[in-house]
């Protein structure tokens, strides 16, 4: 539920910084949900052999429950398409995309998984959940271009780098399951200075759209963001960083974060006061 939650909170500001957010959009973000809750039970039923080694109470559990998180996966993507039928058919299209990417990154076909390439694993997670926010959006809003790619970058940047902290957790069993993630090729020092520079690349993106006046009035949600991301790469790349739940709502959660902030700005902060 919480990682369904962050895919709301992604597509919230997605469509908080294009000005499109309205009462309407209640279904769009509820096939948002759903669509995460989908991918993601699909998700832990494939990585079931990492799982076990990373999060061994979570593995045993997952291999309890496969069937289970199965039915859940197929059920949850069906009402996604569903309610998109119902009310923007063309989201139709990004809401299947997403799904078989998704399958294909876990399952693959004839024993290719997209997950098994350097680079790819952390671009096909972080392209996913980027197309599926701003691609939604853009489905049934039709928005203004240079707005989308701009857009398009941050969340891209900013799902890149937490995919990556998460392999960075995940390093030992990657390792054994033979998952070549980033971490895995480069170690865990070389990563964080990739991880530092990706992050940086968003200062002078914050300062052009303050320059060019868009994204008002999030900016300083969006600066907050940047500070965000610079301090959780320095402390969970740290040898000394513990793993625990807490280390995955942190690096995952800073969309909720972000989402509460942005809020009041949204319904008129400070002129509401």
């Amino acid at each position: 539920m919480f990682v369904s939650a962050c895919a709301v909170a992604i597509l919230y500001m997605s469509l908080l910084l294009q000005g499109l957010l309205s009462s309407s959009s209640a279904l769009l973000l509820i096939a948002a949900f759903l669509l995460s809750f989908s991918v993601y039970s699909l998700n832990r039923v494939t990585d079931l052999e990492e799982d076990s080694i990373n999060l061994p109470d979570g593995g045993r559990s997952i291999k309890k429950n496969r069937d289970y998180l199965l039915f859940a996966s197929l059920e949850s993507v069906n009402i996604a398409v569903v309610l998109a039928f119902f009310s923007y058919p063309s989201a139709i299209i990004v809401i299947l995309f997403a799904f078989f990417v998704a399958f294909f990154y876990g399952w693959g076909a004839r024993r290719f998984r997209l997950k098994n390439i350097v680079l790819l694993k952390s671009i096909t997670v972080a392209g996913t959940m980027t197309l599926t926010a701003v691609a939604l959006a853009f489905a049934v809003y039709a928005n203004s271009a240079f707005i989308v790619l701009t857009i398009t970058y941050f969340i891209l940047v900013k799902i890149l780098i937490a995919t990556m902290l998460l392999d960075v957790r995940d390093i030992e069993g990657d390792q054994k399951a033979g998952v070549r993630t980033i971490p895995v090729s480069l170690g865990v020092n070389k990563t964080r200075n990739l991880l530092l520079l990706l992050n940086s690349t968003l200062v002078p993106w914050v300062a052009f759209s303050l320059f060019r006046d868009i994204f008002y009035p999030y900016i300083f949600v969006l600066i907050l963001s940047v500070l965000y991301g610079y301090w959780s790469i320095l402390r969970f790349t740290r040898a000394s960083a513990k793993t625990s739940r807490l280390y995955y709502s942190y690096v995952t959660g800073e969309w909720i974060i972000l989402a509460l902030y942005a809020t009041p700005f949204a319904l008129g902060w400070p002129h509401i006061l």
